[in-house]
């Protein structure tokens, strides 16, 4: 921090010893001269006669305003750069702390709050608005909580009853259950897995799974959709096995 005060008399005494010099400059040639004139008539013992006229002494020099302003600046200068450069901080150039300055007096005394109120009690009123009351008497309406009815819906389509179902097989295995009323159907289809003699199998001819023929003596299953022989392995299961051949029966004697 630079101190003014210092500046201030440091300026005074180079202002000072300027002038001292610039006095002394001048006076210095007259003095010599009265010194070197009391040292000769104190050699002689008496006093000697009055000596010519001297010649005219050369006029002094006056203080140039502008040589005493550029004297100021350099010594100004000098002194600033004596002093020493802060050194550098992590985010430039760190001056030193200031002091702290003094407390403030204490202001006047404020007036005292009012009492703070909390929520004694909340209601929705007819409106459909939440309406707050406080400890202090007060009311606030919070805004709506509850909207307004909306617009009848469309009427709804009578539901199906026992009346409307109707129940359909066709002799096999498929069932279909179907609701009927009016213009509106509505219908479930499935089929029972239950094993259906066909007969003995035909050649060319599509058999579905579950359906049962015999062939070669032997009765088969089928395990799913297929027009393949029996015995070829195909979607057939063999259910019951061909039985052996039984022996010969021996001729029966008739009694005579």
């Amino acid at each position: 921090m630079l101190d003014t005060k210092a500046l201030a008399e440091a300026t005074a005494l180079i202002v000072r010893e300027h002038l001292d010099k610039s006095v002394h400059a001048a006076t210095a040639p007259l003095l010599a001269r009265i010194a070197a004139l009391e040292a000769r008539g104190t050699d002689r013992g008496e006093p000697g006669r009055p000596g010519a006229d001297g010649r005219d002494g050369v006029d002094g020099q006056g203080v140039d305003p502008a040589e005493v302003e550029r004297m100021i600046a350099d010594a100004v200068a000098r002194a600033i750069a004596t002093i020493p450069a802060p050194a550098a901080g992590k985010d430039g150039l760190d001056g030193h702390d200031g002091r702290d300055g003094t407390d403030g007096e204490p202001g006047a005394k404020g007036e005292d709050g009012r009492d703070g109120a909390g929520i004694g009690d909340l209601l929705i009123d007819r409106a459909g608005a939440l309406v707050a009351t406080f400890t202090d008497g007060r009311t606030k309406t919070l805004g709506m909580v509850v909207g307004n009815d909306g617009a009848p819906g469309a009427a709804g389509k009578d539901a199906l009853g026992f009346d409307d179902l109707a129940v359909e097989h066709d002799g096999e295995r498929r069932f279909v259950i179907r609701f009927l009323q009016g213009e509106r159907s509505k219908e479930f289809a499935f089929d029972v897995p239950v094993v259906l003699d066909r007969g003995v199998w035909r050649e060319g001819e599509a058999y579905k799974s579950g359906d049962a023929v015999t062939w070669a003596g032997s009765l088969w299953i089928a395990q799913k959709d297929t027009e393949a022989k029996p015995d070829s392995g195909d979607g057939w299961r063999l259910s019951v096995k061909r039985g052996r051949d039984g022996k010969a029966a021996e001729p029966v004697k008739v009694a005579a």
